[in-house]
C-alpha cells in the first residue's frame, strides 16, 4: 500500500484564447511540498508543468493504472477548462487548440476511463479549473442560483472522491475572443491555496484526531474559499468510496503517531497483533484530548466485537478497567481492512465462497481464517443478477444490464436462479440464453472480479442453494460454476452457510433458527451450534415466496390507482411496469426504516388526452395489510421446522435473520412472535450466506480448522413401487453424507425385468415428485410375486451428489426371503454400533462382508444423478414409452413381505 501523487499545471499556452496562469505553476511545488513531507502526507510526488496533451495522457494512464488496489491516488490538475457545444468537458494542456479539443486536449472522460481501469480503490481528484463554451455569448452564468451542473459526473466510479474550485458552471462565461476566468492571471487560487493550508499546519484536522480526512479537507476548503470570493461554491462528489479516506497526518498533533498505529494494529489480521493494540489503546484512552479519547474508545468497541474470542474478552475487560460504563449493545464490528488475501499453501488460489442470489450475488474469499468480500468493478460488495441483451446482439452483465433495465425489459433476464432446472430461455436475433447460460455469465463476472481482486483466480469453492433446492437445480448451479471456470467442491445450504458464519468460534451450545428470505426463496432450519460443530436438524421453506412478492403487492396497488384516477390499464404496458417495479421496491426499502414512502412517477404513461403522473403515498400499515397473506406463509415453514427438530420454540436459543428481505419490521414482529418475543439476531446481513460459504472452503482447503459441518437431505429420496407408490429410502432431515439400502421384490409372477424409477420429494406417489433417475434392469431369473431379487442402495454425499445402485440378490427362491432378512438384520446391527474402533463393529461388519459377498451377485446396475440423467430419465417418463415400462416396477420387499 503506498500513497501516489500527480500534479498537472500548466501556466503557459500556445494558443492565445488560453490566458497565462503564472501562479499554477506556484500552487504546484507548494502543493508537492506538503504532500511529499513525510510528517504529512508522505506521497511519492510526480509534477508535470506546462505540458503537452501527448505527455500528460501518458502519466495519467500509468498513474492510475500501475497503482495496487490500496494505494492511494491523488490527482491535482491546476489549469484551464474548456467545455465544448456538447457540453463536453476538456483540460487543457500548453498545445491544445481551442477549435480542436478532441484530438489535443485531454477529455475528461478518458480520465475517467483510466480511473475505471484502476485496480486503486481510492481516488483523489482536486480539480482547480475553470471552463466555458456552454453558454450563449457574453453570460455571467444560465442563472442566479448554483448551477446544478457537476464538474465530477465524467468521473462517477469506484471508490472515488473528487473536489473542484467551484461547481461546474461559476464564472465561466465566453467572450467574442478571448476566454475569461474566475480569477486574474496573477492572483493565486483561492481553492489550492486552502488545500495547502489545511495540509500544511493541520488547519483541516476539524476534529482534533491527527488525522486529515477528505471530508474535513473539503469542509475546511469550502469555508475558506466562501469566505474570500462571495459566490463561489467549492464541491465534493463522492462515489462508492468504502470507509474514511484520510489524506494527511497533522503535524501539531502529538498524538497522531500513536493513533496511526492504533488503527494500524486493531486492523491487522493476525489476533495477537490485535491484542497487542490493546496497551496503546489503554494509553490513549488517557489522553487529554478528547477526539483522541473518542477515537481509542471507537477503536476499543470494535474489538470487543472481534471474532476472535480471546480479542474480544480482553478488549471487554479493558473496558471494564476504565470504567467505560455499559457497553453499548449497538456497537459496531471490528473493519476489515481491505486488503488483497493471501494465497492459502498448497492452492492455485484463494479458497471462495459464493452467494448465487435471485435479486444480487457475491463472492468472498479466505484469507487466513478471515474472510474478505470481493467489491466488483463499481466498487459495490454485490453484483445484480443481472443479464441483457442490447439491439446490437451485446450482452450486459451486473450493473450494466441494470442501469439499461428500465428501457430493455423485454431482454433482461432477471431472477433467473429460479429457472434453473427448466427449459426457459431468452433470444434476440441471434443470441439465445438459457436459464444456465445466464448464470454462467453473471458467475463469471464474479470470477473475474475475484481475480482482479487478488491477482490471481480463485481456487477451491463452495456455492450456496436455498435449502429446498431440488437435485436438478444443484446440478444446475454446479453446472454453471464450472463452466464460469470455478472449481465447485461443495454445495451448500444458504441457511447452513449463515449459520456457520454465525457460530464460528462458539463454544457453547447453541440451538438456533436460520430464517432466510432472499429476492425469490424462503429457507428456514434449525441448527445445533456448539464447540466447532454446526448441525443441521432440519429444513424448511417454500421455493415460490420472497421479497419479490412483496414487490409485486406494490405495483398491483399503484396499478389500481391508476386505474382508478385515469380509467388506464398498464398492466401489459412493460415499460410502465418496469419503472413501477422499481419504485416498488424502493419504496419496500424506504418503509423498512420509515412510516410511509413516496411514489412519484411524472409521464409514467398517456392517455388519448393527457399525460399521467403517478403521486402516491404508502404507509407501512397499508404496506403490511396488503401482505399479510405473504406474512402468513412465512409462518408455517418456520413452524415445521421446529415440529421436524422434535423441538418447541421455547427450546431455541437464537433466530437470525438473514437474506435482503428480512429487513421488513413486519418479518421482525412474525419471528419475535413466534418465539415468544425472541428478539432477532440480524448481524448477519447481507453477508452471512456468503462468508459461511468461504469458511467452509477453509474447512475444505484445511485454511479452517477446528470446523465441522453437518448438512442434511433437503428431499426425501426413494422409488416408485407398483401402484405408483413412493418407497421412501432417505427421508428429509437425514444428516449426509448417508446411505440407505430397500429391498425391491417382483410385482408380477414370472417377471424377469424391473424398472427403477428413482424420484424426490415429498408426495406419497410417483407423478406428485421430481424425477431423478430410471433404472432397467433385464434378465432376471423367473420367481413368485413378492420375492426380493433387488437390493436398492442410495448414496448421498456432502456435497448432496447422489448415486443410485442396483444389486441382484441370488440364491433358490425358498432361500430369498431368508437371505433377505439376514442381511438386513446384518446391516442394521452393524449401523447400531456409532464406534468405528469397537471390536463388536469389527465382528459385525465381517459378517456383513461374508453375507454380501454370498448372497449378493455381481451383476449390477449403477448411475450418478447429474443435469443429463435427470434430463434424460424426466424425458423418458413423460413420453409414451413409459407405461409399459412403469408396469415393471417393483413392490418393496417389507411390503410383499406382510
Amino acid at each position: 500500500m503506498a500513497n501516489h501523487a500527480l500534479i498537472i499545471a500548466n501556466s503557459t499556452y500556445d494558443d492565445h484564447h488560453f490566458a497565462f496562469l503564472p501562479a499554477a505553476a506556484a500552487d504546484a511545488a507548494q502543493l508537492r511540498s506538503v504532500l511529499s513531507d513525510p510528517d504529512i502526507g508522505g506521497f511519492q510526488v510526480e509534477v508535470l508543468v506546462d505540458v503537452g496533451q501527448r505527455a500528460a495522457m501518458r502519466a495519467l494512464e500509468s498513474f492510475f493504472t500501475r497503482a495496487g488496489r490500496d494505494d492511494l491516488l491523488v490527482l491535482h490538475l491546476s489549469l484551464h477548462g474548456w467545455k465544448d457545444v456538447r457540453n463536453r468537458l476538456y483540460f487543457v494542456m500548453r498545445d491544445t487548440e481551442r477549435d480542436y479539443p478532441g484530438s489535443t486536449a485531454v477529455s475528461a472522460d478518458m480520465v475517467g476511463t483510466f480511473m475505471g481501469e484502476s485496480r486503486s480503490r481510492r481516488i483523489v481528484v482536486l480539480l482547480d479549473c475553470c471552463y466555458s463554451g456552454a453558454f450563449t455569448l457574453n453570460a455571467l452564468r444560465r442563472e442566479a442560483g448554483t448551477p446544478t451542473v457537476d464538474v465530477a459526473e465524467p468521473f462517477a466510479g469506484n471508490g472515488r472522491v473528487v473536489l473542484t474550485a467551484s461547481t461546474a458552471l461559476q464564472y465561466s462565461h465566453e467572450g467574442e475572443q478571448d476566454i475569461r476566468y474566475s480569477r486574474t492571471a496573477a492572483q493565486p487560487s483561492v481553492f489550492t491555496s486552502a488545500v495547502i493550508r489545511g495540509l500544511a499546519d493541520g488547519s483541516a484536522d476539524l476534529d482534533g484526531d491527527g488525522l486529515i480526512s477528505v471530508d474535513e479537507l473539503y469542509d475546511f476548503v469550502h469555508e475558506q474559499v466562501r469566505q474570500r470570493i462571495d459566490g463561489q461554491t467549492p464541491t465534493l462528489s463522492v462515489d462508492s468510496a468504502q470507509g474514511t479516506i484520510y489524506l494527511a497526518r497533522s503535524p501539531r498533533h502529538v498524538d497522531v503517531d500513536g493513533l496511526a498505529e492504533m488503527r494500524t494494529a486493531v486492523l491487522d489480521s493476525q489476533p495477537w497483533k490485535r491484542i497487542g493494540s490493546l496497551h496503546l489503546i489503554g494509553h490513549l484512552l488517557g489522553s487529554i484530548r478528547e477526539p483522541t479519547r473518542d477515537a481509542a474508545r471507537a477503536a476499543l468497541l470494535g474489538l470487543i466485537a472481534d471474532s476472535d474470542r480471546e480479542v474480544a474478552s480482553r478488549a471487554a475487560r479493558l473496558w471494564d478497567e476504565r470504567g467505560l460504563g455499559e457497553i453499548p449493545v449497538g456497537r459496531p464490528a471490528r473493519p476489515a481492512r481491505p486488503s488483497a488475501p493471501r494465497k492459502p499453501i498448497g492452492s492455485s488460489g484463494p479458497a471462495a465462497g459464493i452467494d448465487f442470489g435471485t435479486t444480487n450475488s457475491s463472492i468472498a474469499l479466505l484469507e487466513g481464517e478471515d474472510v474478505r468480500l470481493v467489491p466488483n468493478a463499481e466498487g459495490a460488495l454485490t453484483t445484480p443478477s443481472l443479464v441483457a441483451v442490447a439491439a446490437d446482439g451485446e450482452v450486459l452483465v451486473g450493473t450494466a444490464a441494470k442501469r439499461q433495465a428500465l428501457a430493455n425489459p423485454d431482454y433482461t433476464a432477471r431472477s433467473v436462479k429460479l429457472r434453473l432446472g427448466t427449459d426457459w430461455s431468452i433470444t434476440r436475433g441471434a443470441v439465445r440464453l438459457a436459464a444456465e447460460d445466464v448464470a454462467e455469465l453473471i458467475l463469471r463476472r464474479l470470477r473475474e472480479d475475484a481475480e482482479a481482486y487478488a491477482g490471481q483466480p480463485p481456487g477451491l469453492t463452495v456455492m450456496t442453494v436455498p435449502a429446498n433446492f431440488d437435485l436438478l437445480q444443484r446440478a444446475a448451479v454446479v453446472e454453471a460454476a464450472r463452466r464460469a471456470g470455478f472449481d465447485v467442491q461443495r454445495v451448500l445450504n444458504e441457511p447452513t452457510a449463515a449459520a456457520l458464519t454465525y457460530g464460528l468460534n462458539r463454544e457453547e451450545d447453541t440451538t438456533v433458527l436460520v430464517f432466510d428470505l432472499g429476492g425469490g426463496t424462503l429457507d428456514v432450519s434449525l441448527i445445533e451450534v456448539s464447540h466447532g460443530v454446526v448441525e443441521v436438524k432440519s429444513t424448511g421453506g417454500d421455493a415460490h415466496l420472497g421479497g419479490d412478492d412483496w414487490d409485486e403487492r406494490i405495483v398491483q396497488h399503484l396499478l389500481r390507482r391508476v386505474w382508478d384516477g385515469y380509467g388506464l390499464d398498464l398492466a401489459q404496458d412493460i415499460p410502465a411496469r418496469q419503472r413501477l417495479q422499481e419504485a416498488a421496491e424502493a419504496a419496500k426499502v424506504e418503509l423498512s426504516s420509515a412510516s410511509s414512502a413516496t411514489i412519484r412517477l411524472p409521464f409514467l404513461a398517456s392517455t388519448a388526452h393527457f399525460p399521467v403522473h403517478l403521486d402516491e403515498t404508502l404507509t407501512r400499515a397499508e404496506f403490511e395489510s396488503m401482505t399479510r397473506d405473504l406474512l402468513h406463509r412465512c409462518r408455517r415453514p418456520a413452524e415445521q421446522a421446529i415440529r421436524d427438530a422434535g423441538l418447541r420454540s421455547s427450546d431455541l436459543d437464537q433466530v437470525i435473520l438473514t437474506g435482503g428481505a428480512t429487513r421488513m419490521p413486519a418479518i421482525g414482529d412474525l419471528v419475535r412472535r413466534l418465539t415468544g418475543g425472541r428478539q432477532p439476531y440480524r448481524g448477519l446481513i447481507p453477508e452471512g450466506i456468503v462468508s459461511g460459504a468461504a469458511v467452509e472452503a477453509g474447512v475444505l482447503t484445511g485454511g479452517v480448522k477446528g470446523v465441522l459441518l453437518l448438512d442434511v437431505v433437503s428431499a426425501t429420496l426413494g422409488f416408485e413401487t407398483h401402484g405408483g407408490t413412493v418407497a421412501k429410502v432417505i427421508e428429509r432431515n437425514t444428516t449426509i453424507p448417508t446411505i440407505s439400502r430397500k429391498l425391491a421384490a417382483t410385482s408380477t409372477s414370472g417377471q424377469t425385468r424391473m424398472t427403477l424409477h428413482v424420484v424426490e420429494g415429498e408426495s406419497t406417489i410417483a407423478t406428485g415428485s421430481r424425477t431423478l433417475a430410471v433404472l432397467d434392469i433385464p434378465d432376471l431369473p423367473p420367481h413368485p410375486r413378492g420375492t426380493p431379487l433387488i437390493e436398492v442402495a442410495l448414496d448421498i454425499d456432502a456435497n448432496s451428489t447422489l448415486r443410485v445402485t442396483a444389486r441382484e440378490l441370488r440364491g433358490r427362491t425358498d432361500e430369498l426371503s431368508r437371505r433377505a432378512r439376514e442381511l438386513s438384520e446384518a446391516r442394521t446391527a452393524a449401523g447400531g454400533i456409532r464406534s468405528d474402533r469397537s471390536p463388536e463393529k469389527e465382528r459385525l461388519l465381517a459378517k456383513l462382508a461374508a453375507l454380501e459377498a454370498e448372497y449378493l451377485s455381481d451383476r449390477e446396475w449403477q448411475v450418478s444423478i447429474d443435469r443429463s440423467s435427470m434430463t434424460q430419465a424426466a424425458a423418458l417418463v413423460n413420453s409414451p414409452r413409459w407405461q409399459p415400462l412403469r408396469d415393471l416396477a417393483p413392490l418393496t420387499w417389507e411390503d410383499a413381505d406382510t
